[in-house]
């Protein structure tokens, strides 16, 4: 668990164009490069969506990749859906396979020690948007990686998901970094981290 976060976190502190092209980077699981687990394009590959939303693209060299989408939603949805992020998912997924989804996110307006809690994970790029993986987090204003896994019910073709993040739960800013959809496959037992992994 510790190994693969350390290496996510290596993997997007290399450079954002290093992250974005998937290539050899420090740090090797006993499988080799754990970003050949990748089913999508690494990096903050986000379409942002919904009404009462802007957007835009930024910098920020203390997050490991160095850029960002910062989301300001300017008023609460009906349904947390309404306004949300999405990065899609390229690669198919086979029935049984274990996915996690690991998200640089911050809430930049919080004060020191509060959280804002928003739900991640991945599900279906059209209707009915079926459910792959998906959790509620509760971010903070400084820059950390959170995570939702589980097993695939089902087989998914390539480019029918999408990694996606809730946003219209409230009035808020939300900055999205780099998103990462790791497919380890089939029978998979070793434990992956999870939000209550330190950093």
């Amino acid at each position: 668990m510790r190994q693969i976060m350390k290496i996510l976190i290596g993997a997007a502190m290399a450079c954002s164009a290093v992250v974005a092209s998937q290539t050899a980077i420090a740090g090797q699981d006993a499988g080799g490069n754990i970003l050949d687990k990748a089913i999508n394009k690494v990096g903050a590959n986000w379409v942002i969506y919904g009404a009462n939303q802007s957007n835009k693209a930024m910098k920020d060299p203390s997050l490991q990749g160095g850029q960002f989408i910062r989301a300001t939603v300017t008023a609460k949805g009906a349904n947390p859906w309404d306004v949300g992020a999405n990065s899609p998912i390229q690669k198919p997924i086979a029935a049984g396979d274990t996915i996690l989804v690991a998200i640089w996110l911050r809430a930049p307006e919080l004060k020191a020690g509060e959280t804002m809690s928003i739900h991640i994970g991945a599900n279906g790029a059209a209707p009915p948007y079926e459910g792959l993986v998906s959790t509620d987090v509760k971010i903070t204003n400084s820059w950390r990686l959170y995570y939702a896994s589980g097993k695939a019910s089902k087989n998914f073709p390539g480019g029918s998901m999408n990694a996606a993040v809730h946003l219209a739960s409230d009035k808020h800013v939300v900055d999205l970094g780099p998103i990462f959809v790791l497919d380890f496959g089939q029978n998979y037992t070793d434990p992956l981290p999870d939000n209550d992994s330190s950093q």
